[in-house]
């Protein structure tokens, strides 16, 4: 959804803006419409964007103005009840980069306020589905990963256990039956409760994985793994907040009228 505001947004801007002169290098052109790097700069600033990215704006407004240019022609942007809409979704953006503006940094969220959020509400965290927790190494070679599960497979390795998670960047991660590829899914997940799985082989290469702990469906979930659900829904209840607040401040700076009837 940011998405396509951004779009939307942009491509809004950019045909306001195309009145002015701008002499920067042009990116695309349609008919006598241009996309300049001065455009793409304050529409998509560098910071905010790869190359795969870049490529898709300039091809997305292509085709967006196409589509204007086409509406234009046939009268659409007469129509009364389009304009009026457009007035209110303009309206809205201005009114969102405000309230963003107004309430950014403001939203302090600590470890002790998640915490108290789960502690309140942990028997609405569960599992909807079974979950493994694990170390999964992948490589290319076979002869590689026969050497991986034989490190892991011995007790005393500590050191070359380090080593082996340092060389190949592996560290534990949580997993969720059905969504992997199906040899794989079948080996964490299978009744047998192993621990060490592979080599398995599949078209991107063998595969060792090493379960630390499994999690049935329906089970409560920890911390750790609901912390950044935990987050956004507090970061989105302070910016309420901070929102009304705001508001309510507007209000009592400014004489405001509503008539009786719609009180």
């Amino acid at each position: 959804m940011k998405t396509v505001t951004t779009i939307l947004f942009s491509f809004i801007y950019i045909s306001c803006a195309a009145r002015e002169k701008d002499e920067s290098v042009v990116l695309a052109r349609v008919g006598e419409r241009s996309l300049t790097v001065n455009q793409l700069e304050i529409a998509l600033p560098a910071k905010n964007r790869t190359n795969s990215q870049l490529r898709s704006f300039i091809n997305e407004w292509v085709d967006n103005t196409l589509l204007y240019n086409a509406a234009i022609k046939n009268g659409f942007h007469q129509d009364q009840s389009l304009v009026a809409a457009k007035d209110r979704y303009f309206k809205k953006l201005i009114i969102a980069s405000f309230i963003q503006a107004e309430t950014f940094g403001k939203s302090d969220i600590n470890n002790d306020d998640i915490r108290a959020y789960y502690d309140a509400f942990s028997d609405g965290f569960i599992r909807g589905d079974d979950e493994a927790l694990i170390y999964h190494f992948i490589t290319k070679n076979l002869t590689e990963a026969r050497k991986i599960r034989s490190v892991l497979n011995e007790e005393k390795s500590g050191d070359a256990v380090d080593e082996l998670f340092n060389v190949y960047g592996v560290e534990a991660k949580t997993v969720t039956r059905g969504l992997l590829i199906e040899k794989l899914d079948y080996a964490i997940f299978s009744e047998t409760n192993d621990v060490l799985h592979g080599p398995l082989r599949t078209n991107n290469g063998y595969h060792v994985i090493k379960v630390m702990k499994r999690y049935k469906k329906g089970s409560q979930a920890g911390l750790a793994k609901t912390y950044d659900e935990i987050y956004q829904r507090l970061l989105k209840e302070k910016q309420v907040d901070l929102s009304n607040k705001l508001l309510d401040s507007l209000k009592a700076e400014t004489p405001v009228f509503i008539n009786s009837n719609f009180q």
